[in-house]
Formats: structure tokens, sequence, C-alpha cells
């Protein structure tokens, strides 16, 4: 399987370290990414893989589609659930599942060894300290935060800080232009379209 990353992908996808944060601006490509970092995982036997966003609608409408038409293109679905959209992958038997973090209580219980929390920042912070963390911890899982950031005051910025000064973290931050997938003529335009703060934050992904 080959698949082309971008530059700013590919040294994520390259870190070494067990739990990665990835602040960007908005178009940055990162949902194309962490399809690509769960394939990846799942590409070992018997893997148990959930990509958590702040609520069930937005995980199927942000990554639903991407991931199907991913896993389809390299023959790698042997079963999928369209209602708790989850699937299981061809010769591994590993499980990809979608989840939402509206109700977080009811994601405990679940040993995993990969998870995403994208759009982390807009996620109750609860879900991960007091429920997904433990469920991290007997297979010792892989973390993947992403998302744009939220402020100084948010939880975002708390772990962006962690990724650089634990050993065992490393943080990441890059600006849309850097991904690749918007041009400096639209976001010259976007600069004129809105207040510079908020131009900063989404487009820029920097902490405001």
């Amino acid at each position: 399987m080959k698949i082309q990353l971008t530059k700013p992908q590919h040294q994520i996808s390259l870190s070494k370290k067990r739990f990665r944060v990835l602040i960007s601006g908005r178009r940055f490509g990162k949902t194309f990414l962490t399809i690509i970092e769960m394939m990846k995982q799942a590409s070992i036997p018997n893997q148990v893989i959930w990509y958590v966003a702040p609520t069930f609608k937005m995980a199927k409408e942000i990554c639903w589609s991407d991931l199907k038409q991913m896993l389809s293109k390299y023959n790698w679905i042997e079963d999928i659930n369209e209602t708790n959209l989850t699937i299981r992958i061809r010769k591994t038997n590993s499980i990809i599942s979608l989840k939402g973090a509206e109700n977080f209580d009811s994601l405990r219980g679940t040993g995993l060894n990969f998870l995403v929390l994208d759009e982390f920042a807009d996620i109750d912070k609860r879900t991960w300290f007091e429920v997904l963390r433990a469920s991290c911890s007997d297979k010792e899982a892989k973390v993947l935060f992403t998302g744009t950031p939220r402020g100084f005051g948010n939880w975002s910025y708390e772990l962006y800080l962690k990724g650089k000064q634990d050993p065992e973290w490393e943080s990441f931050q890059y600006t849309t232009l850097q991904g690749g997938m918007v041009t400096k003529e639209e976001l010259d335009q976007a600069k004129q379209d809105v207040d510079i703060r908020t131009f900063r934050q989404e487009f820029e992904g920097t902490f405001e």
C-alpha cells in the first residue's frame, strides 16, 4: 500500500511517541492523516481502534465516508455495520469504530490499542482524563489528538504544552497553508472576510 502524505503529515506519522498532539488550521488534511494512522494500526492483528469526535453525528460526517472509501479502495473491509459505524478488517480481524463523546460515560469498559480524539478542544476534558485514559492503559494504546485551538484556557493548550515537555508526548502545530490543500490567494481572501483573531485561530492554528 503506497499512500502519499504531505511533508507535515509525514513528519507526524513518523513520530514514535505514544501520545501525539496535532494543532492545525482548518483544511490541513488531518482527517486523511487520522485514517492513514488508523489503517497502520489496523494492519496489526486483533487491534481495537477508536475514532472519537465531539458527537456521534460529527464522527459520521467528518470521517465515515472517507474511511469507507479508503478501506474499500484497498479491499480491507471484511464486515461493516452502518448503524454503529464499525468496520472489521479483512486478514487482521482488527476493528475500527467511530464514536461520539457527547455521553462520555458510555465509552467506558473497552481496552484500546489506538485512539484518535478529533476536534478534541470541543470535547469535554473528562472524556479523556476520567474515561479514555484508563481504556488506553492495559494495552498501552497509542493516542493521536487532533484539532483547531480554542484559546489558552482550553485543555487543548494544556495537552499541547505537555507535548513539549513530556518525553512520552510530542506536539505539532501547522497552519492551513502548510497543509497544502488551500491556496495562499484563498487565505488572503479569508483574511479580509473574518476578524484577525478568528483568522489566526482557524487558519494559522494559533492559541488566542
